[in-house]
């Protein structure tokens, strides 16, 4: 029996924008998982490594118990800029084809996540981004997932999950017992 972590999740997520992004047509291009936010000796370091989509978990909803547990997720698009670049045009180019990698990501994983929804990207354009070239965009994202945890913290599989199928039972109502079945499917 599987369990997933939150870890796994962020894993999955950074291998469905990798498969987005087939090494045979993006050969440059850095898909990666990243702890967070940045600083800007990182960015500095990261320039190297560009064009690059590294994406981070930095939220989560827990559902209690329901199937609306909410994962939030931002992936950080750095793109080198170079002189002739007007505005850094090739980080607005990157943006443009991850929104529908993101947007595709599918119904159903292994994680019971049901849905991508509210993609959002920001230009985080600042003086010091534009004194080393970098042009940086943060596609923020939320993707639902079932919300079934075992105690370790790991999230319980469809396979793991006992299915309801109804009950039964039998209630003494003064001298007289009355029985009672409930048919239900989950």
């Amino acid at each position: 029996m599987s369990r997933y972590s939150y870890l796994d999740i962020r894993n999955e997520a950074v291998r469905l924008i990798q498969d987005g992004f087939p090494k045979s047509k993006y050969k440059n291009l850095k898909v990666a998982a990243h702890a967070g936010r940045f600083t800007e000796s990182e960015i500095r370091r990261l320039a190297n490594q560009t064009p690059a989509i590294l994406t981070s978990l930095m939220q989560f909803k827990d559902g209690e118990g329901t199937d609306n547990s909410e994962c939030r997720f931002v992936s950080w698009v750095l793109v080198r800029a170079n002189s002739a670049d007007k505005i850094y045009d090739d980080g607005l180019k990157l943006v443009s084809l991850l929104t529908p990698v993101i947007r595709s990501i599918p119904n159903g994983s292994e994680y019971s996540g049901t849905d991508v929804a509210d993609i959002e990207a920001e230009n985080l354009y600042t003086g010091t981004l534009d004194s080393i070239n970098i042009s940086m965009w943060a596609v923020s994202w939320t993707w639902n997932v079932r919300a079934m945890q075992t105690p370790d913290g790991t999230f319980a599989t469809d396979e793991e999950l006992e299915l309801f199928e109804g009950a039964d039972g039998t209630l003494e109502v003064g001298e007289r017992a009355v029985g009672s079945k409930s048919e239900m499917e989950v």
